[in-house]
């Protein structure tokens, strides 16, 4: 059976990101959400003065290494391959 797609809102940093997830996915989307708003607010008080691509540079380091180091080999292709892609996202969105 196949995993409906839903369309989602997930606000980061002020910004809304509107997404379409498998509807199996959501929860994830939004725990991933609320884990870069949280690890945001310590970086955003330490790098204010230096712009938002250095803060959500710092904040994609500190998550991926948090990631990464709880993982043992089993998955560490397809984590990669999704900081990857987030890391897009966030570039892509900086250049807007």
């Amino acid at each position: 059976m196949e995993d409906r797609i839903v369309g989602i809102n997930l606000i980061i940093d002020g910004v809304s990101y509107p997404l379409s997830v498998p509807a199996s996915e959501e929860p994830y989307y939004r725990q991933a959400a609320r884990l870069i708003n949280d690890t945001l607010i310590p970086y955003n008080k330490a790098f204010s003065e230096q712009g938002s691509q250095k803060v959500l540079t710092m904040v994609a380091i500190d998550i991926a290494y948090r990631l990464v180091s709880k993982t043992d080999n089993t998955g560490t292709a397809q984590t990669m391959r999704k900081i990857a892609e987030l890391s897009r996202l966030i570039d892509d969105t900086l250049q807007e």
